[in-house]
């Protein structure tokens, strides 16, 4: 299996890491007395140069060879640094590469994460330089760890960063319809009640009932109740605002909140996605049961609770149940 290297260039750690490489580059072209500094990544059967420093500018990063043009196939291949100061007098002479990339002499390391090689760190010449001696060797293998262990950290930073992502999502998601869970709301809700306290901000929510869940799972099973459950979260998800947040209450209701958003709008949306979930055509069976909805708006009070909020929409939630 082969790793490819990748980086998010709009992130801080992206730009840490291009510095350090960048460095690395320079440092190595002083030290190699070689004009070209490359860093690679490869693929099964690619070579694509990611950062590079060309006299000349004859190699820039996004360039793409076929890897076995390169003479960065003969460090893949040994897995150690391949060096030759003099290409005609090596046994590469009659290699494509020396043409390709212009390169009479060359000093290249693999760069190794986890113990697959995903790239290399090359330096070259146009020209025959005096042989490289034994420090030179270590020297640019030194290198070629220093950012292997960079890209090391990356990667391990993007699975830390997404195992807290997965545990955010699993703690405040509801894992039946994949909208918010109670918690969450409860949450935001408190926020969006300190925000309307100290800033007159208004804020709106509407309760939904879900009123012939129950005739659902005891008529035709529990799928059909989780079925039409899902069906409710797709259709009120597709509808609404990026603002607005949905979030499951409980097991048959749901709450959702509309910032920015005045009552006659708010009232609109619920109607509409009543009808919306109403007309869907749901299959328990053989049977195509209509799904209905009972709908209640809760408009906060100066000095309101999340309590007095939710239980405003709840009173006028079950209103509307009732009529």
């Amino acid at each position: 299996m082969t790793t490819e290297f990748e980086t998010d260039h709009q992130g801080e750690m992206a730009k840490m890491f291009e510095q350090r490489v960048e460095a690395i580059l320079k440092l190595g072209i002083e030290q190699f007395g070689l004009p070209v500094g490359i860093f690679s990544a490869i693929g099964e059967q690619t070579y694509e140069i990611r950062q590079v420093f060309h006299p000349e500018n004859v190699l820039t990063p996004g360039m793409e060879f076929d890897l076995d043009e390169t003479f960065c196939s003969q460090v893949i291949s040994a897995s150690k640094v391949f060096a030759f100061h003099d290409v005609s007098e090596s046994e590469l002479g009659s290699h494509p590469a020396g043409e390709k990339f212009g390169f009479a002499a060359y000093l290249g390391a693999p760069i190794v994460v986890e113990g697959e090689c995903i790239g290399t760190l090359a330096f070259g010449s146009p020209v025959p330089v005096k042989a490289f001696a034994k420090h030179d060797i270590d020297l640019v293998q030194l290198f070629a760890d220093s950012i292997g262990q960079a890209v090391a950290h990356i990667h391990d930073r993007k699975a830390l960063d997404q195992a807290r992502k997965d545990i955010e999502l699993s703690t405040n998601t509801d894992p039946l319809t994949g909208l918010y869970n109670r918690h969450y709301m409860e949450g935001i809700l408190r926020t969006e009640l300190e925000r309307s306290n100290r800033y007159g901000n208004a804020v709106v929510i509407g309760m939904v009932y879900f009123d012939n869940l129950k005739n659902l799972n005891e008529n035709f099973g529990y799928d059909a109740g989780d079925a039409a459950l899902k069906l409710f979260a797709k259709v009120a998800s597709g509808m609404k605002r990026e603002t607005d947040v949905i979030a499951r209450w409980s097991d048959k209701e749901f709450i959702i909140l509309m910032p920015e958003t005045g009552a006659a709008g708010a009232l609109n949306y619920l109607q509409r996605l009543t009808e919306r979930v109403g007309a869907e055509d749901f299959e328990a069976g053989s049977a195509h049961p209509k799904l209905t909805l009972s709908i209640g708006l809760g408009i906060a009070e100066a000095g309101d609770t999340l309590d007095k909020l939710v239980s405003r929409a709840s009173i006028a939630m079950h209103q509307s149940k009732q009529s």
